[in-house]
């Protein structure tokens, strides 16, 4: 082999270790990384659990404070939902919209017996 050819060989035997020192040392940088990723993890877990649980007692209390104070069923959310109730029940039911006014206008005649 001539001289070029060594010089060649120890250039390309170089780069092979340094590219292996390289490959070496980016497999610790990913443990590490993976090391802090998982611990994070586990503390999320840790705040996600206390969140609830923190949750879970403000609604607690929140139902119990409605109840002290006499709410204890909340309200229609439909400001005309006692009187659109029995007509949306009565159409959803395929009764027909016409007949089924008439009818609720009649029973909302009648005399309370």
């Amino acid at each position: 082999m001539s001289s070029g050819a060594w010089i060649v060989v120890g250039v390309l035997a170089a780069a092979v270790a340094l590219l292996a020192a390289d490959a070496a040392r980016a497999r610790r940088r990913a443990a590490r990384t993976a090391a802090r990723v998982d611990a994070l993890e586990a503390r999320l877990a840790d705040v996600d659990a206390a969140s609830t649980r923190a949750l879970d007692t403000a609604r607690d209390a929140a139902a119990r404070a409605r109840h002290a104070a006499g709410d204890g069923e909340p309200g229609p959310r439909v400001v005309l939902e006692p009187v659109t109730g029995p007509l949306v029940k009565a159409v959803a039911l395929s009764a027909g919209a016409r007949r089924t006014v008439r009818r609720l206008a009649r029973g909302a005649r009648r005399p309370a017996s």
